[in-house]
């Protein structure tokens, strides 16, 4: 038939367009689809790109249906303090020229079903290295008094003497906890894995996690950029948002691979 319609000039070019969506994939059941449905907020940039196939520019709120009902993600502190975590880990990100020094606590629930934010607690950057020391030690205290211990705790790597300082506190104070670098993977991948854990109803917080509740339901995306960019300008929280995100990336592949 395009030969005939070439032949005769009536065939100038262009193009057939076709638009297919993980609906149309014959190779996976129903089943399997629903299972990969089921991991996306219907309301993120994800969902439009990857499920309905939409060319769709990262705009709004990031974690939308979160903050449309924060509430609905919060556990009582005696319902988290009878839990059985398999972990207990911190993050800390700290603070610049705009931020603010940041600590969040998550247990880890068994075989990566879910996560607890157990606390959080953000501060000034006008305070001594010492100070800082004392305010970490006193937040994993308060932490290891409530729930029995703190396994791990992963600080921001690009700051290499406050971590020895924090080393050092910890073992003064004869804090039984092993720190380490964050992995630091990449700032979309980690909100991508925070987002899906909330969609997926594997994400709690504890009031002890106010600012945690505070700064996912203010993150937005900088819609001056043409790639998915969180805005960092100083008017939301995103100190927060980072030691949350590195108290869990490590094992984002298990969380996936576990639901």
């Amino acid at each position: 038939k395009y030969k005939e319609l070439h032949e005769k000039g009536q065939l100038v070019g262009g193009y057939n367009y076709e638009h297919f969506t993980i609906f149309d994939n014959i190779n996976l059941t129903e089943q399997r689809i629903q299972e990969i449905v089921s991991q996306y907020d219907k309301n993120s940039v994800w969902y439009q790109r990857d499920i309905l196939g939409k060319r769709t520019t990262a705009e709004g709120l990031i974690y939308r249906l979160f903050a449309d009902n924060p509430d609905k993600y919060e556990i009582s502190m005696e319902k988290a303090i009878n839990t059985l975590y398999q972990e207990i880990v911190v993050g800390v990100d700290f603070g610049g020229n705009k931020s603010k020094h940041a600590f969040v606590a998550t247990g880890i629930l068994p075989k990566y079903k879910g996560i607890v934010v157990l606390a959080s607690e953000r501060h000034d950057t006008n305070v001594t290295p010492t100070e800082l020391d004392k305010l970490f030690t006193d937040f994993l205290k308060r932490i290891i008094d409530t729930y029995g211990s703190v396994d791990y705790v992963y600080p921001d790597s690009a700051e290499q003497v406050l971590i020895r300082g924090f080393r050092a506190a910890a073992q003064k104070e004869r804090l039984n906890v092993i720190i380490r670098d964050a992995k630091k993977i990449e700032i979309v991948d980690r909100i991508r894995l925070v987002s899906a854990l909330i969609s997926q109803g594997r994400f709690f917080y504890t009031k002890d996690a106010y600012t945690v509740k505070d700064a996912l339901c203010e993150a937005v995306w900088d819609e001056s950029k043409n790639e998915d960019v969180r805005l960092d300008d100083g008017t939301s929280d995103i100190d927060t948002l980072d030691a949350l995100e590195y108290s869990i990336e490590r094992d984002a592949r298990r969380f996936i691979r576990m639901r």
